[in-house]
């Protein structure tokens, strides 16, 4: 099996390398950090997300199905009297109240994505599937001599094109 790698990885930039981690970095808000983990880990942050998701509103229709009763939870979490009226008074069913209460779970929706990236991303990489991001330093010191060769070669393309030029 090949190891997964994200865009900005095949094209030689590891940012996991410039920022800290996003799943292990606690300062940032919840949905910062989500879309940290979506820039570093998009290809098993997506499965998971789906998966997740799928099972949340899948939760919430069977809830409906069942008539479960969420105009008090609203009314009680302090919802606005327009929103809670639009399901008070709809005819739509069950699909919208599973839709309403999908995105009020909002954040829980998106703690267990990231717990569900966090140990998908720990078993890939467990298993070789998913390669380790080289330490900081390192990382920043390479591009550093990188960088450096870089702008020699070309300081001195340019220093033999102007000589060329005075001599001329």
């Amino acid at each position: 099996a090949l190891p997964i790698s994200s865009s900005s990885q095949e094209a030689g930039v590891e940012p996991s390398a410039i920022e800290s981690d996003p799943l292990q970095d606690r300062s940032l808000g919840l949905f910062k950090r989500f879309q940290r983990t979506f820039k570093q880990y998009g290809k098993v942050l997506i499965p998971v997300h789906l998966v997740t998701s799928s099972i949340w509103f899948g939760s919430f229709y069977y809830a409906a199905m069942k008539g479960v009763n969420v105009i008090p939870f609203l009314e009680f979490i302090g919802l606005p009297e327009s929103i809670v009226g639009i399901l008070k008074h709809s005819q739509s069913g069950n699909a919208l109240t599973a839709y309403a209460l999908y995105k009020i779970a909002t954040p829980a929706r998106y703690t267990v994505t990231l717990g569900g990236t966090s140990i998908s991303v720990k078993y890939l990489r467990k298993y070789g599937y998913l390669s380790t991001p080289p330490p900081v330093k390192d990382y920043i010191q390479d591009r550093m001599e990188e960088t450096k060769e870089l702008f020699t070669g070309k300081m001195e393309e340019t220093r033999d094109i102007i000589s060329g030029k005075m001599e001329e």
